[in-house]
């Protein structure tokens, strides 16, 4: 017995060793590469920490949740708003991300204040949700039995998002009908960043929701095709956009813009390198829609745009984001999104500096029409700030 009691005990006190020396061979690789040699005695102490926290805590603890806190709370000491820690599955969900993909089933859906649950508000073509039977302005009350009522939509996403992969019932109520149940899974969705349409006046809309994979060339195609259909003019609506990787934004702005500078990165040592645009570019009046939801990539499309006078911008003061990030990834797929150069307009302005880009035309959108926008079901004929900009822009054509 004593000799099985030791083995147990070695074994033990090897995979408390091994977990710490896991973290900080992977601290280290990270202080060497960024952080240089001097850093090391601060990973030597932080496995410290966690040997000792296993080794001696007198309660049951899981110490990957343990040392992802105190990877989270080392990132979030910086005090950057843009720079955080990932898990390995939150990293690999941003890199879907990134490609406008996710896993889901293919709605809409925004909360019901009446019913307290969430509805569909639209369905997307082709989608699980489709196959399935999921109707517009059904409620969804159930998963797998989980009671939906009070939950917030992201809350329901993700709950969806975990059941990837595999079947699960989903309880649904339309109208005055019985409440039915289907089967369904959530599956890896495309989700295209840009719509557009020529509205009746004779002008373009551009509702550019990311600037994130494929957004560039579905962009430039949408602008294509709204020229070829006669538009006097473009709105770009850019509100409530998070926005996305730079590439993206200057193939973007290339295309609509001439041959010049679009865009400024400087580094922490103050180096600076310029993205620039070539000699051709379209000819027509621009508008570009803005609020505090705009960010960064969003931010300097508009900015751009305005710089060279090429469009007026119309809505409200955006935030201000003027960092762009990098992911370091560790050994077990984990990763640090990490802050490491300043963005500034193509004239040297740096919008975190001047609070965020102000529009030309100043228009607040009402409070009562505030979730309907969020939610991307607000009408074109109520939305005032699109209004704004298709009078501008009707006037710039008719010169």
């Amino acid at each position: 017995m004593r000799k099985k009691r030791f083995s147990a005990l070695a074994l033990a006190a090897l995979s408390t060793f091994s977990f710490a020396i896991g973290i900080c061979l992977s601290a280290y690789a990270i202080v060497i590469r960024y952080g240089g040699p001097d850093a090391f005695p601060y990973t030597t102490k932080f496995a410290s920490v966690l040997t000792s926290l296993e080794k001696n805590y007198i309660g049951q603890t899981d110490m990957e949740e343990v040392s992802d806190a105190a990877y989270t709370a080392m990132v979030a000491a910086i005090n950057d708003r843009w720079s955080y820690y990932m898990t390995a599955q939150e990293y690999e969900e941003y890199l879907q991300y990134q490609k406008n993909n996710y896993n889901g089933i293919g709605v809409t859906i925004e909360k019901d204040e009446e019913s307290s649950y969430l509805r569909v508000i639209s369905v997307s073509e082709d989608s699980p949700a489709q196959r399935a039977g999921v109707k517009a302005r059904d409620l969804m009350i159930k998963i797998d039995g989980v009671d939906l009522k009070g939950m917030e939509a992201g809350q329901v996403r993700e709950l969806i998002a975990q059941k990837s992969g595999e079947d699960f019932t989903l309880s649904l109520k339309f109208e005055n009908e019985s409440e039915r149940s289907i089967t369904i899974s959530a599956q890896p969705i495309f989700s295209n960043p840009v719509q557009y349409e020529l509205l009746d006046s004779g002008i373009g809309y551009v509702k550019i929701k990311n600037f994130e994979g494929e957004c560039a060339d579905r962009s430039i195609a949408a602008v294509d095709e709204l020229i070829a259909l006669g538009a006097k003019g473009i709105v770009f609506d850019v509100r409530n956009n998070p926005g996305g990787l730079l590439n993206e934004l200057v193939k973007i702005l290339d295309y609509l813009l001439p041959e010049g500078t679009v865009f400024i990165s400087r580094d922490k040592d103050g180096n600076e390198s310029l993205k620039t645009s070539d000699a051709a570019f379209i000819d027509l009046p621009f508008a570009v829609l803005i609020n505090e939801n705009s960010y960064s990539a969003a931010e300097f499309f508009a900015a751009a745009l305005s710089e060279y006078e090429r469009a007026d911008i119309v809505g409200e003061q955006t935030t201000g984001k003027s960092r762009s990030q990098i992911n370091i990834v560790l050994s077990d797929g984990s990763a640090v999104h990490l802050s490491v150069n300043s963005y500034l307009t193509p004239k040297g302005i740096d919008l975190a500096e001047v609070g965020g880009l102000s529009p030309d035309i100043q228009i607040e959108m009402p409070d009562e029409l505030w979730a309907d926008l969020m939610a991307g079901t607000l009408p074109y004929e109520e939305d005032v700030q699109l209004a704004a900009a298709i009078k501008q822009l009707s006037g710039s054509a008719d010169k």
